[in-house]
């Protein structure tokens, strides 16, 4: 069997595409038989020094000596409950296997390898004693074990202390909602929650009671994993879905958390980011069908890819390929488990990237320009974007002598011959750029005639955006504003969100925008609403709604409410494909409104456009969206909806007289809460074009929305 899988090993490698191979060196291929998937991989080192790899697969644990890289030899076999999820860690001269398909924790003695090995299972002690069974992932710090995706806690962080490592011992838990996967550092858990699409900070000092100190949402919404880099100062992390992007994030305080950059390795393809772990300021990263990636992180603004194998001869979207890789061997060799084609032996040569950054500004006014394409030609990074201020960084791995190309709509592109970029160092080049279709344009937000602030104002139609926020004089300017006809909209919490269509050129440069004031939100601009809630899946979410249906009927809405400004609204989960792919599940949703000062008004009344749908499962469905209103002092339900209420599956005009049901304050707002009950139902919910109208006491105003 084993010559069989070395034949079959053989034919694959040469069926590998060598243009996918970037500054990693092939050493060996391991392979499995077609019905073994592979799942996480690890590493050990031996008192004698022998490298060993550690690969989770469909049957349980293998341990494989890899010290002689070109030729691994297989050890031992650790069985575990079938399942395509396996993850493995080590402490001392211990592993920890964990899987979703149950019988607790995996413990294995490799003390005393190469010989023997030993193995035991953990299912828990003191208060939750032989209750712990499935167990998505783990995490080692610090002498304690920490257990992500359980049975228990909600699917929270089961923690245990490792001061016997063949004995866990447990001593707390997190218990508010679903990680899916963290990393500790210094007693703070990095949480990665991936339904709720957020990473997570959680003090763990205190084992028996974690407190949660800041949340902040990844790039695509769907937390996969996370890791620190070696200085503690900044956090990666990975989203689990098409298109998505290893992220980097400065959480040094956690009150002002910035992302720093984000990269894929294929751009456009599809392809889904896995696992990411840091070691000297590089990034090891899984990524499915485009196999594994390093990433010279040395530079958080300006990740730069400098090392690539493909494992996989899948491409695209899918879960296909690798899907996990261990750079922590003491030879500087990495394994990568690939699902299908098994385990790799690779030796990367790391050098730092060539790194070019600058500023673009305009050459007749001299503002800074953002959204400008910057493509080194020839380079291995794909093409990136100034941002707001004009910044931009990107860079390549190889150093030479490139050609940079500088566009954007409205301006002459601009070459720049002849740049030579070198490994580990920063080559600038700041560029100014010329408008061939550029005027010097002016605007003004006021209300009743005079200047208002603070306003969000966007001017975009398909080739061009511009984001403004008016100043104290109630100004927005832009030096070459492209002529043409945009879309525009103004608004702010508070006051009615105005929105039209006005062409833009030498004669018409100056535009007003007066606004009334009113409670009105048809989600074009975040104005604040708040998320919070229990489910694993589907929580609130601002955006475009994508459509899904359940034989036929619509599930999500495909699109919001036609009469308002924007094409935005908020849905429960939004990530479409099947019905049952981003609802609710195994909680509650719950949107909460900014406060409102409702005392403006004398006889106010609320109107919204909602959506509801509740089918599939077994048994009648059971779910509901509950709708309530409060003034700092007692919360009432406006209405309930559920499987049986008419017109579900479209949005539906309501309207509630306040006074009908509370005492006006200065402390108001409005909830909508969405929950999936046991047992599970398919349940969906929208929100859009909210509004409050009725005579305002401040001043006489026209506060019609239709």
């Amino acid at each position: 069997m084993k010559n069989l899988l070395l034949a079959v090993s053989i034919f694959f490698l040469l069926q590998i595409n060598l243009q996918a191979q970037l500054n990693i060196q092939f050493r060996s291929h391991y392979p499995y038989p077609s019905n073994v998937d592979l799942s996480n991989i690890w590493g050990y080192v031996d008192t004698l020094g022998n490298e060993y790899a550690l690969v989770g697969t469909k049957e349980g644990m293998d341990i494989i000596d890899v010290t002689d890289p070109d030729n691994p030899q297989f050890k031992f076999h650790v069985p575990g409950p079938n399942s395509i999820w396996r993850e493995v860690r080590t402490y001392q001269k211990y592993a920890y296997v964990t899987t979703e398909g149950g019988g607790g924790l995996r413990i294995v003695n490799l003390s005393y390898l190469p010989d023997s090995i030993q193995t035991r299972t953990w299912t828990g002690n003191n208060a939750i004693n032989g209750q712990i069974n499935t167990i998505h992932a783990l995490h080692i710090d610090n002498g304690y074990i920490y257990l992500y995706g359980s049975n228990l806690a909600n699917g929270g962080a089961i923690i245990a202390s490792l001061a016997d490592p063949w004995n866990p011992n447990y001593v707390g838990q997190y218990n508010l909602n679903y990680i899916h996967d963290g990393i500790v550092r210094n007693d703070t858990l990095w949480g990665s929650h991936i339904y709720q699409g957020y990473f997570s900070a959680i003090d763990v000092s205190n084992k028996a009671n974690p407190v949660v100190l800041q949340t902040h949402n990844t790039p695509t919404n769907f937390t996969h994993n996370t890791w620190k880099s070696d200085d503690n100062q900044y956090l990666f992390t990975t989203d689990e879905n098409s298109n998505s992007f290893l992220t980097c994030y400065d959480v040094s305080n956690l009150n002002n958390i910035n992302e720093m950059d984000r990269i894929q390795i294929t751009p456009g393809s599809g392809s889904i980011v896995h696992n990411t772990y840091i070691k000297n300021d590089y990034a090891y990263t899984s990524w499915y069908t485009d196999g594994v990636v390093i990433t010279d992180v040395s530079r958080p603004k300006n990740m730069i890819n400098v090392g690539h194998f493909d494992t996989s001869p899948f491409s695209g979207d899918g879960f296909h390929g690798a899907w996990g890789v261990y750079a922590y061997l003491p030879s500087g060799n990495i394994l990568v488990s690939d699902i299908e084609e098994g385990m790799f032996v690779l030796t990367p040569t790391l050098n730092r990237a060539c790194y070019l950054e600058g500023i673009i500004t305009d050459s007749v006014c001299n503002i800074p320009l953002n959204n400008v394409n910057v493509q080194i030609t020839g380079g291995t990074h794909h093409v990136e974007k100034s941002n707001f201020n004009g910044e931009y960084y990107t860079g390549t791995a190889h150093a030479g002598t490139y050609t940079v190309t500088f566009s954007a709509p409205g301006y002459i592109t601009k070459t720049v011959n002849n740049v030579v970029l070198n490994n580990g160092l920063v080559t600038n080049i700041n560029v100014e750029m010329v408008s061939n279709n550029g005027i010097d344009f002016s605007g003004k937000t006021l209300y009743n005639n005079n200047p208002l602030p603070g306003i969000n104002v966007i001017l975009e139609n398909a080739n061009t955006n511009y984001g403004f926020l008016s100043d104290t004089n109630g100004d927005f300017l832009r030096c070459n504003l492209i002529a043409d006809t945009y879309n525009y909209f103004a608004g702010k919490w508070g006051y009615v969100t105005e929105c039209g269509v006005e062409t833009f050129n030498n004669t018409n440069d100056n535009f007003q925008i007066n606004l009334n004031k009113g409670y009105y939100d048809d989600f074009t601009f975040n104005f604040g609403w708040t998320v919070s809630g229990t489910a694993t899946a589907g929580m609130w979410e601002r955006g475009k709604p994508i459509g899904t249906n359940l034989s036929g009927t619509p599930s999500n809405p495909g699109s919001d409410v036609a009469s308002d400004c924007s094409d935005k609204a908020f849905v429960t989960g939004n990530g479409g494909g099947s019905a049952g792919d981003d609802d609710v599940d195994n909680g509650s949703t719950i949107l909460t409104s900014p406060i409102m000062d409702l005392t403006q008004y004398i006889d106010p009344v609320i109107n919204y456009y909602r959506w509801f749908f509740n089918a599939g499962g077994s048994g009648n469905p059971n779910d509901s969206l509950v709708v309530k209103l409060t003034n700092g002092i007692s919360t009432v339900t406006l209405e309930t909806v559920t499987a049986s209420s008419p017109n579900n599956s479209q949005w539906v005009n309501k309207s509630f007289r306040v006074l009908d049901y509370l005492p006006l304050t200065n402390n108001m707002r409005v909830i909508f809460e969405t929950a999936d009950n046991n047992p599970g139902h398919i349940v969906e919910a929208g929100v859009d074009k909210f509004f409050v109208n009725g005579s305002m006491t401040v001043i006489a105003e026209n506060n019609s929305y239709n």
